[in-house]
């Protein structure tokens, strides 16, 4: 078959699933001003699908994806899904754990020890000779062997021996082939520290390297007995995924209503944000926008002030140090995926002075329509109309089109523009007819009875 009959084949199933999803949803005309706002649309061709990119401001303007709608020049709605990005595959990570070689410095002028590196019956042995002479000799740095590694790793583990003081420091992780050409990799810092009456300990380094050579890692500052016993290579089975966005928000001052007068004691430590739309977080913190903070606190999630809420981070310890010239904050906390617009953390003690936000991580997710009607098009968010929101018909005949013909180009999304705007989101004023025609018909009953009863005392009073 000839790339053109292909490409014709193609565009014929195409055409079909698009038709097949549209079917699925025959949905009458929007007006443009049914909905708060727009972004006009520029596609690479006249059919086909397409992806849009799913921004903080589109989530806000829709409020939800049910908000949302691809409409074409007669405000026709297309069949659009929601392309939803994996939870991060934190269970499919793989640990190999390598022993730690120390490289010593003698005194100035006397050199490095010398290192050697020897392998033989699928063995590998690091030796490190120290310099001739009495000379006080200190750990420069560690070395890990690592040429039987045969995937790229993402991060190191350190572990070291335990101390009886606190540390917090900066280390640095070169990679090699050869132990002479080092090239930096990665940066982070390690601690063991007590915050609060909770035990701290960080010992995991992102790293950007190649499988396979050897790592040499050196610290920032002398820590005294600090010593590097291994490092664990880290890395995933999954693909990588996409750089994440990261958002912070600051504390709403809207709360759900009291049901008494008094808030409850917790409700006086609990803050409140509000992230304007239904994001789909993959991971959460508490940001402090002052250094030498932290606050023990659960974090919950829902989709309405008034509840439920769902307990998301149980009493989890956060933080941001300056120690002795070394900065550290604490991880956010992997949640797999909650899509929730309000969030909420408890503290359990009053807060310290200084702001504190919301740090939300989501993945960057798409819009896929079938360009099936008249150009131009317009992505619309943020309306009351029915008829607007995702097909799950179109997601279904995606799934099952033959890898030739699923396939998707982006784009291009223009600056936004106001259509309806808070109107949109407005329920229509209506007259309560059927109310207020209970109620006349309710008093007209209570006249006549009224009528009746003056009625009967008269007949009383005249029989008298």
């Amino acid at each position: 078959m000839t790339s053109r009959h292909l490409k014709q084949s193609s565009l014929a199933v195409i055409g079909c699933a698009a038709s097949l999803a549209a079917a699925g949803s025959a949905n009458a005309a929007l007006a443009p001003e049914q909905f708060a706002v727009g972004w006009p649309l520029e596609l690479p061709a006249q059919q086909g699908f397409f992806d849009i990119p799913l921004t903080l401001e589109m989530y806000q303007q829709a409020r939800t994806v049910e908000g949302i709608a691809v409409l074409d020049a007669n405000g026709e709605p297309m069949s659009f899904y929601r392309v939803t990005s994996p939870q991060p595959a934190t269970a499919s990570e793989r640990r190999v754990t390598l022993s730690a070689s120390p490289i010593y410095a003698a005194d100035p002028g006397n050199g490095i020890a010398e290192l050697t590196v020897n392998s033989g019956d699928r063995r590998t042995n690091v030796t490190v000779t120290r310099p001739d002479g009495d000379a006080l000799t200190a750990i420069e740095a560690f070395v890990i062997d690592a040429r039987e590694v045969e995937t790229a790793p993402l991060a190191l583990e350190l572990a070291w021996r335990a101390l009886e003081q606190p540390f917090l420091m900066t280390v640095r992780i070169e990679q090699s082939q050869t132990l002479t050409d080092w090239r930096p990799v990665g940066r982070g810092s390690v601690a063991a520290l007590s915050i609060d009456g909770n035990e701290v300990r960080h010992g995991r380094v992102p790293v950007v390297a190649a499988a396979g050579g050897y790592y040499r890692i050196s610290a920032s500052r002398s820590v005294a007995n600090w010593y590097l016993e291994s490092a664990a290579l880290i890395h995933s089975e999954a693909a990588p995924a996409a750089a994440p966005r990261i958002m912070s928000f600051a504390p709403t001052a809207q709360r759900p209503p009291q049901t008494s007068g008094r808030p409850a004691r917790s409700d006086e430590h609990t803050l409140y944000f509000d992230l304007g739309g239904v994001l789909p977080a993959h991971s959460v913190t508490l940001d402090f926008t002052a250094t030498n903070r932290w606050a023990t606190a659960s974090i919950e999630s829902s989709n309405s002030l008034e509840g439920p809420w769902t307990l998301s981070v149980r009493r989890q310890l956060f933080y941001e140090l300056d120690y002795a010239g070394e900065e550290l904050a604490s991880a956010p906390i992997g949640l797999g995926r909650i899509e929730a617009r309000y969030w909420r953390a408890t503290l359990d003690h009053e807060p310290q002075e200084g702001a504190i936000e919301l740090k939300i991580e989501y993945p960057q997710e798409q819009l896929r329509f079938a360009a099936e009607g008249t150009a131009p098009y317009m992505l619309v968010a943020g309306t009351l109309a029915i008829d607007a929101g995702p097909d799950r018909t179109f997601a279904q005949v995606w799934s099952q089109l033959r890898p030739s013909a699923a396939a998707s180009q982006a784009a291009g999304v223009g600056p936004r523009v106001e259509l309806g705007g808070a109107a949109a989101l407005q329920a229509p004023f209506e007259f309560p007819w059927r109310r207020v025609l209970l109620w006349l018909v309710l008093g007209a009953g209570v006249l006549a009875v009224a009528a009746m009863a003056v009625r009967l005392a008269r007949d009383m009073s005249k029989a008298r």
